[in-house]
């Protein structure tokens, strides 16, 4: 059960009366109260309020004057300046910062005051678990010692600066690498004698890295460079425990073209498990992934994002408006190129499957159309469909899979070599279809002669199973860390043949032929 920090500060009493200078206070509290009410700060509002942080709080002097003046804005800027004192400042400074602010809101108290400005701790309730304020779950076994079977523990490298920093690495899809490295970090299953390891993890937050350090149109070259330098710095990278070591891409891709010549033995995490490689001929690889050896782990969702899309999504399937759903970019130059080849696919590229997609627009039990703004409207969109389209993008896998979790939105997986996470034990035909990319058409006949009592028990199972793609879950026996450390324990105790892998497509046994 979520835990609501939500706590007043009334206008007009003492240090709460912000009118000194009132234009500032009244800009901060726009930001603070109006724009991340409905969506995220974007980031030129965070970088403004940072800028307020180092002029009002960047000595303690300073922030004692100007908590004084007004204890909400000092507040809200501490908060949303948390990724930036991170980076430039560090973890510790970071998570001081927090428990300042924190206190600052607890000291404060309600009122029934209607002109009352809230702090809204759940907005950033990420923060004190990266800061290590709160715990992550532990894998289910990690902390029991009697279990008779032994956990895989890992030997986790320092990698410095490559990765770094952490607030402001961990969102969207790439965020996985984030909260994999901290959840190892903080483990009992992490060994800190290399002898004892069963898996050595190579941290480097690639993606984040690229923003932060590496100028435009270099991005390809220059991460090579880096990734070859980290997997030269590798103290125990032998070769006898090279196929031990882990690297994780997060990203459709990979960021490491010479990565068959240095790790290609290795084992890969992967959010998309058929990256773009080529990217001159726009190929993806649906050979660089090994199901018996490699790891498909879920993308990322934000924090902020699940709790909104669970807030909106309608329990019962009956209750939701539209049959099916989309709402995404239609055009883009890579749906156009990007494609496959290979015998399972036909090189259906994603421009022809989102063209047929947008056909439906007009459909009375459809909602297809472009990105919907603010995105709390799109929540509520997505949580009155009972179906979710999910279509091939830039990569096969996107974040519309894993936000169909948190909305109760059954996801139709339209994106022919997706590989789906944790499909050794995950019974994915009970709270999802995936169907050929090439016939919309056919798998929408499909939804609409879907019985409602089937429809249902599939969203039943959905709801169930969508613990096992929040990072931030209070569940350690089902959590993407347990999902990681069973599949790593069945390819390490069972033979090629008994992995069960699931076949390129799936339906409700009868409705599909």
């Amino acid at each position: 059960m979520w835990v609501n920090k939500v706590l007043g500060f009334a206008a007009g009493v003492g240090a709460l009366h912000c009118s000194s200078p009132q234009e500032t206070w009244e800009y901060v509290r726009y930001l603070d109260q109006d724009i991340s009410a409905v969506s995220p700060l974007p980031r030129e509002g965070r970088e403004l309020l940072y800028q307020l942080w180092r002029s009002l709080g960047g000595s303690p002097a300073d922030r004692a004057e100007n908590i004084a003046k007004c204890a909400p804005g000092m507040a809200a800027i501490m908060l949303h300046s948390l990724p930036f004192i991170d980076r430039d400042e560090g973890e510790a400074v970071a998570a001081e910062v927090y428990r300042q602010a924190e206190r600052l809101a607890l000291s404060t108290g309600w009122s029934d005051t209607s002109d009352r400005w809230i702090v809204n701790l759940t907005w950033h309730e990420a923060a004190p678990k990266l800061l290590g304020l709160e715990p992550l779950p532990d894998a289910q076994s990690c902390t029991d010692s009697s279990t008779a079977s032994k956990r895989p523990s890992f030997y986790v490298y320092d990698t410095g600066d490559y990765a770094r920093p952490l607030l402001s690495c961990a969102s969207g899809m790439e965020g996985s690498e984030v909260m994999l490295h901290r959840f190892l970090l903080r483990s009992r299953c992490r060994t800190l004698s290399p002898d004892d390891a069963d898996f050595f993890y190579v941290p480097f937050y690639s993606f984040c890295f690229q923003n932060l350090h590496i100028k435009p149109g270099t991005e390809t070259e220059e991460l090579d460079k880096h990734n070859i330098a980290v997997v030269k710095s590798l103290d125990y990278f032998d070769v006898y425990r090279r196929r031990q070591h882990i690297f994780h891409f997060a990203h459709e891709f990979w960021d490491f073209p010479s990565w068959e010549a240095y790790v290609a033995r290795s084992k890969i995490f992967a959010v998309e498990a058929n990256p773009l490689i080529d990217v001159e001929n726009y190929r993806h690889c649906v050979s660089c992934f090994d199901a018996w050896k490699d790891v498909a782990v879920p993308g990322h969702t934000d924090a902020w994002a699940m709790r909104k899309l669970r807030e909106r999504g309608r329990k019962l399937s009956s209750a939701r408006r539209y049959r099916f759903c989309f709402h995404g970019a239609m055009r883009h130059e890579l749906y156009e190129r990007t494609h496959a080849q290979g015998r399972l696919f036909n090189g259906s590229r994603a421009a022809d499957t989102r063209r047929q997609i947008q056909r439906l627009a007009s459909e009375s039990d459809a909602s297809i159309g472009p990105h919907i703004t603010p995105l709390l409207d799109y929540y509520e969109r997505v949580g009155d469909c009972s179906f979710c389209l999910v279509p091939k993008g830039v990569g096969y896998t996107n974040g519309r899979l894993f936000e169909a979790f948190f909305a109760g939105c059954i996801p139709v997986i339209l994106s022919d070599a997706m590989v789906v996470p944790f499909q050794g034990f995950l019974p994915w035909p009970d709270f999802s279809i995936k169907l050929p990319m090439d016939d919309v058409g056919r798998a929408v006949r499909l939804l609409r002669t879907m019985p409602a009592a089937r429809v249902d028990q599939m969203q039943e199972s959905l709801w169930e199973n969508a613990c096992w793609f929040d990072y931030y879950s209070s569940d350690p026996a089902c959590s993407p860390y347990e999902g990681v450390l069973r599949v790593l324990e069945m390819q390490q105790e069972k033979p090629r043949w008994e992995i069960r892998q699931l076949p390129l497509f799936w339906a409700p046994e009868g409705l599909w032929q």
